[in-house]
C-alpha cells in the first residue's frame, strides 16, 4: 500500500511538472512579446524587491529541529513588486509598518524570535511612484504575520490565494496555525480568486503561482519569468534557509508530510525551468539583491 502511494505522488509530481513545462513552452517573454509590448506602449515586466522587515531567530533549532539549539540566525523578509503589461501583483506584504514606532522591536514565540522594521513598504513604494491602491493582484505566500503584516492596505486588489488557506483564515481555527487575522480581515471584502492548486496570473506564463503546501496548508512559491534576468523561483517559506534546503531541514510548525512533497516538486521544476530559488528569508541572498528603486528586468 505504501509503494503505491509513492508511485500515485511521483505520478502527480510528473504530471504537474508537465503540464508547467508546457505552461512555459510559450515563450513567456518571447522578442514577439516585447516587440508588441513596446509598439503598444505598455509597461514592461518589472520585478523589484523591498526589505520588509527583520528577523532575529534566537534559536534556530525552531527552523530545523536536528540544528544545535540556542544558535542565533538572521533571517531576512522581503517582499516584491511585479509590473506586467496587464497589471501589478504584490507578493508578500511583510512585517506591520508601524513597527517602525518600536525602536527595541517586538518580541514573540516567547522571546524566541525578534522583529524590527526600519523603512516602511509604503515609504519604499513611493520611491517608485507606487501606491498600495494601484496593486491589481495580492499575493501572500501564506498566512503568517511576516508576511502579512501590510496586507490592510490593499483592500482594492484581488487576492489570489489557496482554496484551503482562504477557509481556515476567517475560522476559529486561524490561530491555531499561526494565523493573524486582525493582519488581513480587511481582506475580507477584496475581490478573491480561490486556487486549487498552480494558476497563470496573467495567462502567458510569466508570472505562475506554485501550489507548495506544507509551512501552511495552503502555502505558495511564485515564478517569475524575466525578459533579461530570465526566470527565478520566490519560496515563499518552503525553505528559510539555504542549509535547510540542502539537508530538507523542516521547521517545528510544518506537515511534514505535505513538505516533503512540495520540496520534490520544487526540485523537479528548478531543475525543468532552470530558474534559481530565491529563498526569501536567506539574509546571504537577501543581501546580494537589487532593492528598489531599483529592479530586474
Amino acid at each position: 500500500m505504501k509503494a503505491m502511494t509513492l508511485k500515485t505522488k511521483a505520478l502527480s509530481i510528473s504530471v504537474l511538472i508537465t503540464m508547467f513545462v508546457t505552461l512555459l513552452s510559450g515563450g513567456a517573454v518571447s522578442a514577439q512579446n516585447r516587440e508588441e509590448i513596446s509598439s503598444r506602449g505598455l509597461v514592461p515586466l518589472k520585478l523589484y524587491a523591498f526589505e520588509c522587515g527583520k528577523i532575529l531567530v534566537r534559536d534556530i533549532s525552531l527552523f530545523n529541529p536536528l540544528l544545535e539549539k540556542g544558535q542565533e540566525k538572521n533571517l531576512a523578509n522581503p517582499c516584491f513588486l511585479i509590473q506586467h503589461p496587464k497589471g501589478t501583483l504584490m507578493w508578500d506584504a511583510g512585517l506591520p509598518d508601524g513597527l517602525i514606532g518600536m525602536p527595541d522591536g517586538l518580541d514573540v514565540f516567547n522571546g524566541g524570535i525578534h522583529l524590527s522594521v526600519t523603512k516602511t513598504l509604503k515609504s519604499q513604494m513611493s520611491e517608485i511612484d507606487m501606491k498600495p491602491e494601484d496593486i491589481d493582484f495580492l499575493v501572500l505566500s501564506h498566512l503568517h504575520n511576516d508576511h502579512t503584516g501590510n496586507a490592510g492596505y490593499f483592500t482594492q486588489s484581488t487576492w489570489l490565494i489557496q482554496d484551503v488557506e482562504y477557509k481556515i483564515a476567517f475560522s476559529q481555527n486561524a490561530e491555531q496555525y499561526g494565523f493573524t487575522p486582525k493582519d488581513y480581515s480587511k481582506l475580507q471584502s477584496n475581490p478573491v480568486k480561490k486556487l486549487r492548486g498552480n494558476f497563470d496570473v496573467f495567462g502567458d506564463g510569466s508570472v505562475v503561482i506554485i501550489s507548495t503546501p506544507g509551512h501552511s496548508p495552503g502555502h505558495q512559491s511564485l515564478f517569475v519569468d524575466l525578459p533579461k534576468t530570465g526566470p527565478v523561483m520566490l519560496s515563499g517559506d518552503l525553505y528559510h534557509f539555504q542549509e535547510n534546503r540542502e539537508s530538507y531541514g523542516i521547521p517545528i510548525w510544518n506537515s511534514k508530510k505535505e513538505t516533503i512533497h512540495s520540496f520534490v516538486l520544487m526540485d523537479n521544476l528548478l531543475e525543468k525551468t532552470k530558474a534559481p530559488l530565491w529563498i526569501q528569508h536567506d539574509q546571504v541572498q537577501f543581501n546580494q539583491l537589487k532593492l528598489a528603486p531599483a529592479f530586474y528586468e
